[in-house]
């Protein structure tokens, strides 16, 4: 399957992954391929949906936090992407996908910060937005967060 999954063979490999949950509904390795299939080729809320209720039932698994935190972070939910990343590294710090995202995470939340700081105390506008102007093209790169 993972064979069809990297040649992007989805349909094929979602009839696949749909006949092992027919017999077991609960794996949790089939769901997360199906909600990664589902990630790219349906729903996105679907696919969150799916990470969210994995995350739930298998806590101790990291990969779909760290799913779960791009699909937040795509759609600019910056502090509930952090926590999900924080989820998926208390279930394996040694993570490096997450720990990459979590650094994404992170600089979004500072310009976050800065751009709050400028709006709320005009003299600190002009530092804030000095910040801002030199975190951008590091936050260009980010919008490739790992999966």
């Amino acid at each position: 399957m993972k064979k069809l999954l990297r040649q992007e063979k989805f349909a094929r490999a979602e009839v696949l992954v749909d006949k092992y949950m027919a017999i077991n509904p609960r794996d949790p390795q089939m769901r997360f391929w199906k909600a990664w299939i589902t990630d790219r080729t349906g729903d996105k809320q679907v696919a969150l949906d799916m990470y969210l209720s994995l995350t739930q039932d298998y806590p101790e698994i990291a990969e779909p936090f760290n799913n779960l935190a791009v699909l937040y972070a795509a759609k600019g939910q910056f502090s509930a992407a952090k926590e999900a990343l924080d989820a998926a590294l208390r279930a394996n710090p040694n993570y490096a996908d997450a720990h990459e995202n979590m650094g994404d995470i992170l600089l979004h939340l500072a310009r976050q910060s800065y751009a709050k700081s400028a709006q709320l105390d005009p003299a600190a506008a002009k530092s804030a937005q000095q910040k801002i102007r030199s975190l951008t093209p590091v936050l260009q790169l980010t919008l490739s967060v790992h999966k």
